[in-house]
């Protein structure tokens, strides 16, 4: 996986994440219904965690490529 790939995840993350903010937001149509609001509330919670999780990976990832980059110059191009 390249630096490009890391960004783009991160683009799907973000955007997967604003759905779910929404999804948060709007939860006016399951009041009416106690058990898919709590399991809706909890899916959503669940889903909002693994997305920051995977957004600090995508982000750690993206760190280590700079550093990798910038070791490989300053190396004068032996690797």
């Amino acid at each position: 996986m390249n630096k490009e790939i890391a960004q783009y995840i991160n683009s799907l993350l973000a955007e997967r994440e604003r759905l779910m903010e929404e999804r948060k937001d709007d939860n006016n149509q399951w009041q009416g219904i106690p058990e898919l609001y709590s399991d809706l509330k909890k899916d959503t919670e669940w889903e909002l965690s693994m997305i920051y999780q995977a957004q600090k990976s995508m982000d750690y990832f993206e760190e280590e490529s700079d550093d990798l980059f910038i070791d490989i110059n300053n190396t004068g191009g032996k690797y």
